[in-house]
């Protein structure tokens, strides 16, 4: 079973990482280049053709950078894609009830090898796959296919991405930038709307869930996740606290906030956030 934990950057994956690990056991693999493979502490034996995967997510990356490379091979003077899943699989053992072993994942930075064929694969083999992405629909779903959007109060969006894109770029950016979508991923409203346009042929296939509301109540939130897609959590776990992520990295991790009012937002960035993104803030249930 294949499913996405789908969001516009800065919107919350990383509380619905912290969700999916903390009450489900499960890891989650990101799609990006740069992406991580986010283990949790009910998974071990972590091992890649019957070999110890390595801890270091340079390591990591050093192999899936090989396994990219390799996808296009110059043969006889054609490109030949080689888009071979099982390359991509590492097997992990499930350290709580079922006690499953030998339970399978997918390495990080694995975008290029999400074919529909290779996605059809996944989603018909029994074990779950949680792919963290920020990218736009595919344009058709196959069976066993899930989408988990997470959303979050743009103003917030806005301020935690022009927190993250000033920290981590060589080039500054200004708060009016982020919200007019120049910036990567683009507007958070033509984001959302491409979602909109594929949400109702997933039908039952998709969930979304509102920040806010994920803290508030992440019981709920679990038995939204294990209706969808079937699998059972314990709810006697608890979310791990914005400030022990932050204190563990501070450069990825702020403050988790929900109060609109803690935005530094001038009255012409309300105005023109009112006027590219109202329609797109009604839709989703935001003032």
């Amino acid at each position: 079973m294949l499913i996405y934990i789908s969001s516009y950057p800065r919107s919350g994956n990383s509380l619905m990482q912290n969700l999916i690990g903390n009450f489900f056991a499960r890891p989650i693999t990101g799609i990006g280049a740069s992406s991580k493979l986010i283990k949790n502490k009910n998974t071990k034996n972590w091992r890649y053709n019957n070999r110890a995967l390595p801890d270091s997510h340079e390591e990591i990356q050093l192999l899936t950078s090989k396994l990219n490379k390799q996808i296009y091979s110059i043969w006889n003077r054609f490109i030949f894609r080689r888009y071979d899943i099982s390359e991509w699989l590492v097997l992990y053992d499930l350290d709580v009830p079922p006690y499953t072993k030998n339970c399978r994942s997918l390495l990080p930075g694995c975008k290029n090898i999400l074919t529909p064929k290779n996605r059809q694969k996944l989603a018909a083999d029994p074990n779950y796959f949680f792919i963290k992405t920020h990218s736009l629909p595919y344009s058709k779903y196959f069976d066993n296919e899930y989408v988990i959007q997470i959303v979050r109060h743009p103003s917030l969006v806005f301020e935690s991405y022009f927190h993250f894109v000033n920290r981590n770029s060589n080039k500054d950016t200004t708060l009016n930038e982020v919200i007019m979508g120049k910036v990567p991923y683009g507007s958070w409203s033509e984001w959302h709307q491409q979602w909109e346009q594929i949400i109702p042929a997933l039908q039952n296939q998709f969930l979304r869930l509102r920040f806010e509301d994920i803290l508030a109540n992440p019981t709920q939130a679990c038995e939204q996740i294990k209706e969808l897609i079937g699998l059972n959590y314990n709810s006697e776990q608890k979310l791990t606290s914005f400030e022990e992520l932050h204190q563990r990295n501070p450069n990825y991790y702020r403050s988790g906030k929900t109060e609109k009012k803690s935005t530094p937002i001038t009255p012409d960035q309300k105005a023109l956030l009112q006027q590219l993104h109202g329609v797109t803030i009604a839709q989703l249930g935001y003032e």
